[in-house]
């Protein structure tokens, strides 16, 4: 009989802390406990709601800047091979001027040699920008992935408080320490996340800087003498 006890005590055990909002330090307040609040007891839940919704809309925004910068990957992709393609065909064009030892020819494969190598210098800095642009993008990404795991967590803290205040009776049976602690850790990563996401993005804000400077060296080696440059060439 004193085995059986022990076992229907370790059963009932066992159910009361899969009980929702019974269970001893809980790390989310249940819906049944919060549905028991008036409208008007609500206010600071329904802010710590609307961070949360911020939250979810950077993270969506942050995707997005992800899929571009990816795109822009493409893009120095095929540049790349445009560089390529051009180089081939200024050294090919460079033999011939040679074996010709034709003056003129010499000095047009003179001029493709120099402009092959302005546009593989620009496809060089556009790939390398393209990578830390993604970089950035996916250190961006994770720090809004954080921003939501915090905003979540004082959300939770938000719901506590506000049944406490309220005096509902099963507010006792949540652990405010554990939530609070909650709280503490998501803010200690978000804070590491987006300091990894302002460093990358410099990186990628000096690549651009990069870039630019080779675009528009490449427009001089293809802009007519006597005639302005306009714009970098840059697409970002």
């Amino acid at each position: 009989m004193r085995v059986l006890n022990v076992v229907a005590l370790t059963v009932l055990a066992a159910g009361c802390a899969t009980s929702g909002g019974t269970q001893q330090g809980a790390a989310k307040v249940s819906d049944a406990d919060l549905g028991k609040l008036q409208a008007d007891q609500l206010g600071q839940v329904d802010q710590a709601r609307q961070r949360v919704f911020r939250a979810s809309d950077e993270q969506a925004r942050a995707q997005l800047r992800l899929r571009d910068a990816q795109h822009e990957e493409q893009i120095a992709a095929s540049d790349q091979g445009t560089a390529k393609a051009a180089m081939e065909q200024a050294n090919t064009m460079q033999q011939i001027a040679a074996e010709s030892r034709d003056a003129t020819k010499l000095e047009q494969a003179r001029l493709l040699i120099e402009r092959a190598g302005a546009q593989q210098r620009a496809a060089d800095a556009r790939t390398d920008y393209a990578k830390k642009l993604t970089a950035a993008s996916q250190a961006s990404a994770q720090a809004a992935s954080k921003q939501k795991a915090l905003a979540d967590a004082q959300l939770e803290v938000s719901k506590l408080e506000a049944l406490r205040r309220a005096g509902v009776p099963t507010s006792g049976t949540y652990d405010m320490a554990a939530l609070e602690k909650n709280v503490l850790q998501a803010q200690a990563t978000r804070d590491s996340a987006e300091q990894k996401a302002r460093n990358a993005q410099w990186w990628a804000e000096e690549a651009h800087h990069v870039y630019g400077d080779a675009q528009r060296g490449l427009q001089a080696q293809t802009t007519p003498t006597g005639t302005a440059p306009t714009g970098t060439g840059s697409s970002r």
